[in-house]
């Protein structure tokens, strides 16, 4: 469970928890969204031992505040985003010139996103560690025999940081909308992969209050008004920060992350986080095919995606794949 999602005078601060860090390896890293991923230990233990003093620590490059750009825009001044460059050295190539620096001020705002799970789990440590990809072809037969029993085995403890969030236990501070029908309504809150303050990356997550409904193969024509609901409400808590409905884009992944439904809400320019055709499945189309194809479509149609090699439920599928090969075996054809 990370650090926000529990009862702040239960828990250090981050600095706190940071200056106990003890690092221990890269176990990732992104380029493209300039983050990187570091297993430790917190405390004067080094023996790394999951569940009980292992941390993972998320550094992330924060977007550019345009508007604070625009509000420092004197030429030359050291308040200009320019003006406070510090330049290494530099090269040029006919009209072309380039230098590696940094920005020599605290006035344009933070410049690096830092994010702490601490106690880190052995799951948490798979989840965010480089590892290789396998893919799974789920038919509603393979869903019933293999995959459901495992969601159904997650201990509850493990979606604790959710209920204290529905019921604002914590991070009550951050919920942007609420409908708090216990059927169809619903909490809005940032995701904590955003820094809740450039709107062109905007990342919301809407969390429904109904418990019981776990992913995408829950979803019936009895949950279309909750899913309708989301769908109408989002750009209610988009356009408080300036993003229109036009440019949303709500859906939801299978296999998520935990197993308590939540839609993802992002601003379409965002790309590259969590919209890969193999798991984002977008809310319109959810919708529609439950209205307009069949009422118990998810318990019919078969899920293609890719798993972590490392993850829990990958393992859990090994047991059911044939062993030199990604398809399926035994169970569909017993």
């Amino acid at each position: 469970m990370s650090l926000l999602d529990r009862a702040a005078d239960t828990m250090p601060s981050v600095k706190t928890l940071l200056d106990q860090f003890r690092l221990i390896e890269v176990i990732n890293e992104d380029i493209s969204s300039k983050t990187v991923w570091l297993l430790g230990t917190v405390g004067n233990t080094a023996d790394l031992v999951p569940g009980v003093n292992a941390a993972v620590v998320t550094l992330e490059r924060l977007a550019f505040d345009t508007q604070n750009i625009s509000n420092h825009a004197l030429p030359g001044s050291e308040a200009s985003l320019l003006g406070s460059l510090a330049l290494g050295s530099e090269e040029q190539n006919d009209v072309y010139s380039w230098a590696a620096g940094y920005i020599n001020s605290r006035m344009f705002g933070p410049d690096i996103r830092v994010s702490l799970i601490y106690p880190a789990t052995q799951k948490h440590i798979a989840k965010h560690q480089r590892q290789h990809r396998r893919w799974i072809t789920e038919t509603p037969r393979l869903y019933s025999l293999v995959t459901k029993p495992f969601i159904d085995a997650q201990p509850a403890s493990r979606i604790q940081w959710v209920y204290n969030i529905l019921s604002k236990k914590v991070e009550a501070d951050r919920i942007v909308y609420e409908d708090p029908d216990p059927e169809n309504g619903f909490i809005i809150l940032p995701d904590l992969k955003w820094d809740a303050s450039n709107a062109a990356s905007m990342y919301l997550v809407a969390i429904v209050h109904r418990q019981g409904l776990k992913s995408l193969r829950d979803l019936t024509d009895s949950h279309l008004p909750l899913l309708k609901n989301i769908r109408n409400k989002a750009n209610v808590a988009a356009e408080k920060y300036g993003v229109p409905h036009d440019k949303l884009r709500l859906y939801i992944h299978y296999q998520p992350s935990y197993y308590h439904l939540h839609v993802h809400i992002t601003n379409v320019d965002l790309e590259g986080r969590g919209i890969a055709a193999d798991r984002a499945h977008l809310l319109d189309t959810v919708i529609s095919n439950i209205e307009d194809i069949a009422p118990d479509y998810y318990q019919k149609v078969t899920l293609a995606y890719a798993l972590g090699s490392d993850t829990e439920l990958w393992q859990h599928w090994t047991a059911h794949l044939d062993p030199h090969s990604t398809t399926e075996s035994s169970p569909e054809t017993d």
